[in-house]
Order: C-alpha cells, then structure tokens, then sequence
C-alpha cells in the first residue's frame, strides 16, 4: 500500500542529453542572408583568373571582355515543428519536479516547458541545416520534398574496385592529383574531412603510414579543435599536400525508417579549403495571426497559438533555410573510398 504521507526523496535526474554538433553549417556556411519573399535569388560570377594583354604604346588600350553572371531563383523549403501544452500537461509535474508540495505552479510550469520545448524543436531545426549543409558538401544537389536543387557540382568521383582506398593503393599520389586540380580553378586545398570507413582506410594506407612516419622527426604543435564534431586525425605534409585530416562522425534519427544514421557517408572523402565560406538563405515565412496575414523576415521564426476551446498554447518553430556554395569548383567529392 501506497503511504502517501511519507516523505519523498529524489535521488536524481536521468536525462540522455545528445550534443548538437554541426561541422558544415558553422564551418563553411556561415554567411547568412534573409529574404523578404519566400523566394530567393542568386547572382553567379566567375573570374577565370585572365592576364592584361601587352599593349602597344601608341595605339588605344586593349579592350577587356567582362565576364558575366547567372541569376537563379529557388523556393528554400519550409521547415516547421510543433509542440503543443495543455491544461493536463501544465498540471503534471515536470522531470526532476518533487511529486507533492513542489510550490511551482501551473503557469509557472507551463513557462518552464514552454522554453524546453523551443529548444528541442530549434535544436531539431539546426540538424536539419547540418543535414541539408551536408549533401550539398557530398553531393552537389539538395534533394527536397517538391524538387531537386541542382547547384552544377561536377567535382564528385565515385571509386571503382580498383582505385579503392586499400593498404597499398597510392593514396598520396591520388590526393596530389585532386588538389592539382582545385588549385588550377583557384583553389589551395588544406582540407581532407573523412567519413568513418574512409578514416579508418586512410590510416591503414601503407603510403600514409611512412608519410607520417617520417615527418614524426617534425615539430607538428597540438591540434585541439574539433570543429564543431569534426575529430582531428592528423597532419600531413608530403610535397604538394598540405592537409589537416579530419574525421566526421556525427548521427541523425530518420523518422521515416526509424533508424540512425550519419550525416557523412562513411566511405566519402571531401577534399578543400579550410577558409571556405558559402552562404546559408533564408526566405521569409508568411502565417496567419489575428486574422492578418504576416510575412515574417529572419533566420528562425518561433511564435505561440492560443487557443481556448479546446484550451491549448501551440509552439511553433520555422525557417526557410537554403545552403548557397559560392563556388562549385572550390571542392572535390571522392564517394565509396572504402
């Protein structure tokens, strides 16, 4: 038999807290724009790195062609959760409350779950941008619910049987010849992000090994950063490489197959510049309030619907976010490595 009257103690709180780590949102997309439509254009230019003409210095100075642009128009998709208190839930105690005499009453609850919930749903709105971020850095498209964002990326190689990462495939040799490559269209790649199969590849190349091997002899000072769930590999300098290695690892929850899964393909490899930096859109997001119709303008829109009958305080977090790489060619994709 229940003794409702005893005294009640709690030991403590367990509570399974995941990080938020977003590597390519908060390395290479940190430009942000916002739009006052739900749409958003894109001025495209390229320099094609071209020399001044000698000259004649008694003629007119040669002309010099301008190089021209592409605009392009996208609908950055709607991105939208809910989560909904009502009388029944504010009267519930939360976690961690003591379950009689707490002395915190519903409104005062309902405030406090108010704030949790906007967190969760804002943390699921950032991986959301990680994972939108991600394909773009893998794939050089976005695939969305109604169409398919073609950003013109046609630096992606998909690895044959024969030129897999295996111990003593030339791994050096490969990496030299794909940043000779970025370097020719501007390029100096300092950058080689791996998936966890393509990590563990790398380090098992025999190449690689006698590489670090031998510049061991080297001051190489500590690396600390992790980039945000990036986890530094190592260094490594041979001549015509210069590259921080870098392991991503990070996991989403697919609702629609319940199963987790990582954010980087785990046999890819990206190839670039650690000074990259794209743009990350924002169209504006038009609702219902009052009997008006408002077009809100920003990053993150949150905003509360009341209703009485029956009685419920929804929450609602949106966002019309659209990665934008500013270059194309600025990276190289090297797909099933491993």
């Amino acid at each position: 038999m229940t003794d409702y009257y005893a005294p009640k103690f709690l030991r403590g709180v367990i509570q399974k807290v995941l990080p938020l780590r977003m590597f390519f949102r908060t390395k290479f997309f940190t430009d942000t724009v916002t739009y006052t439509t739900e749409t958003v254009s894109f001025e495209f230019a390229q320099d094609k790195r071209g020399l001044l003409p000698y000259a004649n210095p008694r003629r007119p100075a040669p002309a010099v062609d301008r190089e021209g642009y592409q605009l392009k128009t996208f609908t950055p998709p709607l991105v939208s959760g809910s989560r909904t208190i009502t009388p029944d839930t504010a009267s519930m105690k939360e976690l961690g409350e003591l379950e009689w005499n707490s002395g915190v009453s519903p409104d005062e609850r309902a405030a406090r779950i108010a704030a949790n919930d906007l967190m969760q749903l804002q943390d699921r709105l950032f991986r959301r941008e990680e994972y939108m971020c991600a394909r773009v850095k893998q794939d050089g498209i976005l695939e969305l619910p109604h169409e398919t964002v073609n950003y013109g990326f046609t630096n992606i190689e998909n690895t044959t049987n024969a030129n897999k990462w295996n111990a003593n495939y030339d791994l050096i040799g490969k990496l030299r010849s794909k940043s000779v490559a970025l370097r020719k269209d501007g390029t100096n790649p300092d950058m080689l992000i791996l998936g966890t199969d393509a990590a563990t590849a790398f380090m098992n190349n025999t190449g690689i090994k006698d590489a670090l091997l031998h510049q061991a002899g080297y001051l190489i000072e500590p690396h600390d950063e992790d980039y945000n769930g990036a986890h530094f590999v190592c260094r490594l300098r041979v001549p015509g490489l210069y590259l921080d290695v870098y392991e991503y690892d990070e996991y989403y929850y697919d609702e629609a197959t319940a199963t987790t899964l990582p954010v980087m393909d785990p046999g890819t490899a990206i190839l670039q510049s650690s000074q990259e930096r794209n743009y990350m859109l924002f169209g504006a997001v038009n609702y219902v309030e009052n009997r008006s119709h408002v077009t809100a303008v920003g990053e993150y829109i949150p905003r509360t619907i009341w209703k009485e009958d029956p009685s419920a305080q929804i929450l609602i977090v949106e966002s019309r976010p659209l990665p934008m790489p500013r270059d194309v060619e600025s990276w190289c994709v090297m797909k099933n490595v491993a």
